[in-house]
């Protein structure tokens, strides 16, 4: 599956990006693209709609944290919204650990989350 996203500018200084689909290894360049894009403007507040995201893998992981240090380094925001189980359940635990000190590769925490995801579907 692939990743949609829909660029809301909501007011002058807030960005919505609505995501749907996977935001995985396949998928990231689209994500940082739209982000790139987003973020040319002075925008402080960054708003993610995550309703339809299905899927996240560490690269996607990755991508949203690097959307954060940029916000913070001009004094704004990330706020992320209607997170699916499978989603929240991946951003819960990347809050609780240090995902580098657990897992050996980026393919086996790639294959964790995965699992982790799909345990939540069922």
């Amino acid at each position: 599956m692939s990743l949609n996203i829909e660029v809301e500018p909501s007011l002058p200084f807030s960005t919505t990006l609505r995501l749907e689909g996977r935001l995985d290894n396949d998928t990231t360049a689209i994500f940082d693209e739209e982000l790139e894009k987003a973020l040319e403007s002075s925008v402080k507040v960054l708003v993610m709609d995550l309703a339809k995201l299905e899927y996240i893998s560490s690269a996607g992981i990755l991508s949203v944290l690097k959307a954060q240090k940029t916000m913070v380094g001009r004094g704004g925001k990330t706020l992320f919204g209607y997170l699916q189980p499978g989603v929240k359940k991946v951003f819960d635990i990347v809050k609780a650990v240090d995902l580098r000190s657990v897992f050996a590769s980026v393919e086996e925490l790639d294959d964790y989350l995965d699992a982790i995801q799909k345990q939540l579907e069922e």
